[in-house]
Order: C-alpha cells, then sequence, then structure tokens
C-alpha cells in the first residue's frame, strides 16, 4: 500500500504537536530547575541553617525541655511529699502537746482536788 502524500492539514497538525511538545519541553526544563533549587533551599538553606539543620535543632530543643519538665516535676512531687511529711510531723506534735497538757492539767487539778478534800 503506498503512503499517501501529507496534505495542508497534515502538516498543520504536526507543526501543532510539535510546538506542544517544544512547550512541554520547556515546562519540563522549569520544574526541573525549580527542583534543584527548592532542594538546594532545603538542604544547604538560604543563608540562614538549612530547613533541616533547623529541624534538627527543634527535634533537640524539644527533648531538652522534656528533660527539663521531667526533673521539675519530679522536684515539685519530692517537694509536695516533704512538705506533706512535714505537716504530719506538725500535726502529730500539736496533738502530743496538747495530750501533755490536759495530763498535766488533770494531774493538777487532781493533786489540788486531794489537797482540799483531804
Amino acid at each position: 500500500m503506498p503512503k499517501k502524500a501529507p496534505t495542508a492539514d497534515t502538516a498543520v497538525i504536526t507543526e501543532d504537536r510539535n510546538t506542544a511538545i517544544d512547550y512541554l519541553n520547556r515546562d519540563i526544563v522549569n520544574v526541573k530547575l525549580e527542583l534543584q533549587t527548592l532542594n538546594k533551599l532545603v538542604r544547604d538553606g538560604n543563608g540562614q541553617p538549612s530547613l533541616m539543620q533547623q529541624v534538627t535543632k527543634l527535634g533537640s530543643d524539644f527533648e531538652h525541655m522534656q528533660n527539663e519538665v521531667r526533673t521539675s516535676i519530679e522536684d515539685l512531687k519530692t517537694m509536695m511529699t516533704e512538705q506533706h511529711r512535714a505537716a504530719l510531723d506538725k500535726s502529730k506534735m500539736n496533738w502530743q502537746f496538747k495530750t501533755a497538757v490536759m495530763v498535766a492539767l488533770i494531774g493538777s487539778m487532781t493533786s489540788l482536788a486531794m489537797h482540799f478534800f483531804h
């Protein structure tokens, strides 16, 4: 079967297709350049530390703060336990003092009563 001779319509379609391919190739090149720029920005930074370095530092700072909070909570627990014990000891001493005063008072009253009624 012999090939048909190209017509004017076929030439226009081929030219449009080639133009579209050229546009796509330019867009691909532009996207590659933008990705390279973005990759460099993420990896190396733009005069500041790179994003990767900043994220790493933030992770380190977060761990440090987390450890400080844990330490503070443990210190607070210890302090509260010590204060609770001190309050209990004070309460015990209060009752011991009151009991001693009552015993002394009863003893004194008994002594006075024995002295006057004897």
